[in-house]
């Protein structure tokens, strides 16, 4: 899948004879604009480059592009930045003059970055009534071949001549789209810029530098993103643009480009003055021949074309404020962020501030500033990449803690009675996070090549910590817990799973096919009668282990890599959405993912033990999971510009806590302190009474009974209540039990227990515990109505939950 991410697209080849030649025809017209462009002069305006062929005055007028030229220059009648010849109107022109490109570096004095690549946030106000759309047109055969690709008949396009894909004259309105167009935002908000600045000329291997005279070491030429939204995120705008920056003025001007917009081609016009110009003109017709306009493709075309008609045209102005070091100084710094040598660098990284901008649209008429008390400021790319290898760097240390805390905890719970009381539950939570970050890891290092080591190494540890150890260590629990398959909440609190489907044939009925026999020898072994018929009610015999474990791990590795894979796409998706959706998706994931302790808190409440895993993990796991949480919230200037939300701490660490808090609650009042023991069923008592009745009836082996030995006769006085009416009758009662002794299976010695031998108290437990009251009871006495010593079958369950007789489940103590 990841590799199938990473193909690169390919480009879309024309079809047909009429595609064909509109490409060849786009592909003219750009070779045009650039030739315009390389033979322009300051005087002369803009030439015949597709929206720059009417000023805004014109516009305003009614102008038609088919009028041009309108205006005739030329050494006395020059061109001017004026609505009346520019296509900034005067409020535009004006207010960008009073801020952008005034003051000039001085030798030895602080200047302006040199390097601008990053990315800079702040907050901007929209500036009403001062300018008016104006309409720009499409050129004519692009209209022809929108029309007749979006046309619902079947017309050959290799008979197409002109017109609308229908026959009708092509126009505007064919390619004017009805949607909200993308920059057109209507509210005050946020602002984001990305800059990803080229190298000087000379530098640029595409640009093919030849001429001495054509070097330029003040200047570059820069990528933009433009991000524009609303507070609420309710609209939210892209625009990309090409622009020149000019370093001895820390000034910056950028242009969109579209189908009716070939902004970069004319953006030299737009640079104020003509020292300026000369500059703009050297560096986009250097930028533009380098993108060799014969590369151009068909999807290039129609992604021009759709730009045109979804998309806003922008012309921008920023200018950046100066630094506290010299031009030798950023060179410095420039050249050990961009290849470190481990030469020392200042504490404080220049930052890109930008001082002031204006954000112009010609059609949607639109006009941006900065919004006032306001800063706009960002990181350099070389610092925000360091940031980011700090932050992972990190991450990779919480996840190796946490791979050490889960080995030691699944090396610590090995045997069946610690696994019985671990809920599956809390360790697939853990392990879905940890392969949620393991798959993310893994598709982001195919994404960076800065920080593949990092975060291949992330995904590896990942990987290992949820596919390895607790994945086995899952299988482990759910294979030991398998005999609770079927079994009530009801029986599992009470403490067995065991519900003989027929008394009087529990003990007597062999061993199935699949059963390997006893695990110890029997004493006395008796003679096996007939097997029993089978009947409906029975259950299927248990599978073996192996099997089972083979069931579980391919359960968990479907089951887990499909919701990752879910997850991780919903989080992708997520990034887009409005800012009130995001926070309520946020919260909830993260309340969700962190809820890992409840489900442990539950187990432990209906398997009546106070605690499963170790303080060391519980805690430890814990902390190393709200850490993230923490910087990315508090941390203003996290690298991935999460937003300050203590909120979300308080949440997440109070939720996290209240957990913490149940489990340390269990451990010291006990698993059921929040129940109310009137409503708990009763658990099961390995050192119940028994009585010559239950010996009788209760299913134990003719062997069992007749390897007793009676051992010797003990009398005790009992006072009982007989009745609410003789409260004060007592009575006393002579030969209550007998002490007989068995062999006990395990270690082979004799074990003696009492047996009730009155009538009348056979029959009430009460009187049975008081009668017994005193005696020492050194036996248990299983489900399944075999007798062990204490010690014996305690250490014996300690390793397996199975009785060592018969291999019946056995309920934890």
């Amino acid at each position: 899948m990841f590799i199938f991410l990473s193909l690169p697209s390919g480009n879309e080849q024309p079809h047909s004879d009429f595609e064909r030649n509109t490409l060849q025809t786009f592909q003219s017209l750009l070779t045009d604009s650039h030739s315009i462009l390389a033979k322009s002069e300051y005087e002369s305006g803009y030439g015949n480059i597709t929206g720059y062929q009417l000023s805004y005055e014109d516009h305003l007028q009614g102008k038609k592009i088919k009028d041009w030229p309108i205006h005739k220059y030329n050494k006395n009648q020059p061109w001017e930045e004026t609505q009346e010849y520019s296509i900034l109107p005067n409020a535009v022109s004006d207010k960008v003059k009073r801020f952008w490109g005034k003051e000039l570096v001085h030798q030895g004095g602080n200047a302006y970055l040199l390097n601008i690549s990053g990315r800079a946030d702040g907050q901007f106000e929209l500036i009403e009534n001062e300018v008016k759309p104006v309409k720009y047109e499409i050129p004519t055969f692009l209209q022809t071949y929108y029309n007749a690709r979006t046309s619902n008949d079947d017309t050959d396009f290799d008979n197409i001549s002109g017109g609308g894909g229908d026959g009708r004259k092509a126009s505007d309105d064919d390619i004017v789209g009805k949607a909200p167009k993308i920059g057109n935002i209507t509210k005050d908000g946020l602002i984001s810029l990305v800059v990803q600045s080229y190298q000087y000329n000379f530098n640029e291997p595409d640009f093919q530098v030849v001429n001495e005279s054509d070097r330029v070491s003040n200047a570059v030429v820069a990528s933009l993103e433009l991000n524009l939204k609303d507070y609420l995120e309710v609209e939210d705008h892209m625009i990309n643009m090409k622009g020149v920056y000019f370093q001895d003025t820390g000034s910056l001007v950028a242009t969109s480009n579209s189908a009716k917009f070939l902004g970069s081609y004319g953006l030299s016009h737009l640079a104020m003055n003509n020292e300026s110009f000369e500059i703009a003109k050297k560096l986009m017709s250097q930028f533009n021949e380098a993108k060799n306009n014969k590369d151009v493709t068909l999807d290039d075309m129609n992604t021009a074309i759709l730009r045109s008609i979804d998309q806003c045209e922008i012309v921008s102005y920023f200018q950046f404020n100066r630094t506290s070091f010299s031009y030798d100084e950023l060179r410095y710094i420039d050249s050990e962020l961009r290849e470190p040598t481990g030469r020392p660098l200042p504490h404080a990284i220049p930052q890109l501030a930008i001082k002031e901008f204006l954000i112009y649209s010609p059609d949607c008429g639109l006009l941006l500033t900065r919004k006032t008390d306001t800063s706009f400021t960002g990181v350099r790319s070389e610092v925000l990449q360091s940031q980011m290898k700090s932050v992972l760097t990190g991450i990779l240390v919480l996840v190796c803690i946490q791979l050490y805390l889960i080995f030691k905890q699944s090396s610590e719970a090995r045997t069946p009675g610690q696994l019985s009381v671990i809920s599956s539950k809390t360790l697939f939570l853990f392990a879905f996070e940890d392969a949620l970050l393991a798959v993310m890891s893994l598709l982001l290092s195919t994404l960076t090549a800065d920080l593949y080591l990092l975060l291949a190494c992330i995904a590896t540890v990942a990987f290992m910590s949820c596919g390895i150890f607790e994945m086995r260590f899952m299988v482990n629990v759910l294979t030991i817990q398998a005999n609770e398959r079927g079994t009530t909440w009801w029986q599992i609190m009470r403490g067995s799973s065991y519900v003989p489907l027929d008394s009087s044939n529990t003990e007597s009925t062999p061993a199935t096919e699949h059963d390997e026999g006893p695990i110890l020898p029997i004493a006395n072994t008796p003679v096996a009668p007939a097997p029993p018929t089978p009947t409906p009610q029975q259950t299927e015999p248990v599978p073996n282990q192996a099997w089972q474990e083979t069931s579980y791990s391919n359960s968990i590795f479907a089951t887990g890599f499909t919701l990752t894979i879910v997850a991780m796409f919903l989080i992708f998706s997520s990034l887009g959405w409005r800012l009130r959706y995001r926070i309520i998706f946020e919260y909830v994931c993260l309340i969700f993912i962190n809820s890992y302790w409840i489900p442990q808190f539950l187990r432990n409440t209906l398997k009546n033990r106070r605690k499963a895993f170790s303080w060391e993990f519980v805690f430890g796991s814990s902390i190393i999971r709200v850490i993230p949480i923490y910087y990315f919230a508090l941390f203003r200037a996290n690298p991935l510009r999460h937003r300050y939300d203590p909120v979300l701490c308080t949440v997440v660490t109070f939720w996290v806590a209240f957990q913490l808090m149940l489990l340390v609650l269990q451990n010291a009042l006990g698993a059921r302190f929040w129940i109310n023991e009137k409503w708990l069923p009763k658990a099961y008592d390995y050192q119940q009474v028994l009585s010559l009745r239950n010996l009788e009836e209760d299913g134990f082996s003719s062997d069992l009974l007749a390897s007793f030995k009676h051992k010797t006769t003990t009398t005790t006085t009992t006072t009982t209540s007989t009745s609410r009416n003789d409260k004060n009758t007592g009575e006393s009662s002579a030969h209550v039990y007998v002490e007989c002794e068995c062999t006990c299976p395990i270690c082979m010695t004799d074990v003696t227990l009492p047996i009730i031998v009155k009538e009348d108290i056979e029959g009430n437990s009460r009187k049975k515990l008081h009668a017994l009251n005193g005696v020492k009871k050194d036996y248990m006495i299983t489900p399944c109505h075999h007798i062990f010593h204490v010690g014996c079958l305690e250490n014996w369950m300690k390793y397996k939950l199975q009785c060592p007789v018969c291999r019946t489940s056995l309920p934890p103590i």
